[in-house]
């Protein structure tokens, strides 16, 4: 989310001395990644206490009939890398649930998630059997579609925001390394030896333009731009399938 990871670390430990959040602090307290089969995969955390496991309570509700269909109680306790990079404690507050799916009825199933009494920022819905969107693809299928439509397959890319605050930007606000002036759904900034200044890539549906760079983006990691903080925040640190527009 940071566009420069070492200054912007020092930034944090000063402003730690003067206050008792860092500029590296994230608000919410735990957050839905994307569906990955049959496992709900997420984050939670404490923020009053960083470094600590947290129980976290995930719900699964019919949303036709209103009934609850699952009841999970992971402790978020996983170390996932991304999580430390954005400063959500020590990185230790992943976690992962298997839902069978396949014993429940056909339908759309809202997943909702508590740390303590706190509700998570997002909520993810799964749609089953005739519910289910008809994009289902194969791998194999999903290449060739992206081919026909002069998609080329890039993989998964680490995602996170960043926005002209100075907690993200240091000062530069809508400057990028190349010139241009960054905006929303359109500046991204990546690892200019994995994806060239100037391409344009497709991620969710959106089209992006390589415009920027950043001293944490690097590999297989693209930082987008979003107008302000609260978007940024939204966003998280999310893995998304990337295609180069041809």
């Amino acid at each position: 989310m940071f566009k420069k990871f070492l200054a912007t670390t020092a930034l944090a430990l000063g402003l730690l001395i003067g206050s008792t959040a860092t500029a590296w602090a994230m608000p919410e307290n735990g957050y839905f990644d994307d569906f990955e089969g049959n496992d709900i995969v997420g984050w939670g955390w404490d923020e009053s206490s960083p470094n600590t496991a947290v129980p976290v309570l995930i719900t699964v509700t019919n949303q036709e009939t209103g009934e609850t269909v699952g009841r999970f109680h992971p402790t978020a306790a996983t170390y996932r890398q991304d999580l430390k990079e954005n400063g959500i404690g020590n990185g230790k507050h992943g976690f992962r649930v298997t839902v069978d799916w396949g014993s429940l009825p056909d339908g759309e199933y809202l997943v909702e998630g508590w740390v303590e009494d706190e509700k998570f920022h997002n909520t993810k819905t799964y749609a089953k059997g005739a519910a289910a969107p008809a994009k289902e693809e194969t791998p194999k299928q999903e290449a060739q579609t992206a081919s026909e439509n002069g998609l080329v397959h890039l993989g998964a890319f680490r995602t996170t925001g960043y926005c002209p605050c100075y907690q993200c930007s240091e000062g530069w606000g809508r400057q990028t390394s190349t010139g241009a002036t960054a905006r929303a759904n359109h500046t991204i900034a990546v690892d200019p030896r994995v994806i060239p200044y100037g391409a344009k890539v497709m991620i969710n549906g959106t089209v992006y333009t390589a415009e920027d760079r950043g001293g944490g983006v690097k590999g297989k990691h693209i930082d987008i731009f979003f107008d302000n903080h609260a978007q940024t925040r939204h966003h998280g640190s999310r893995m998304q399938d990337v295609y180069l527009v041809q």
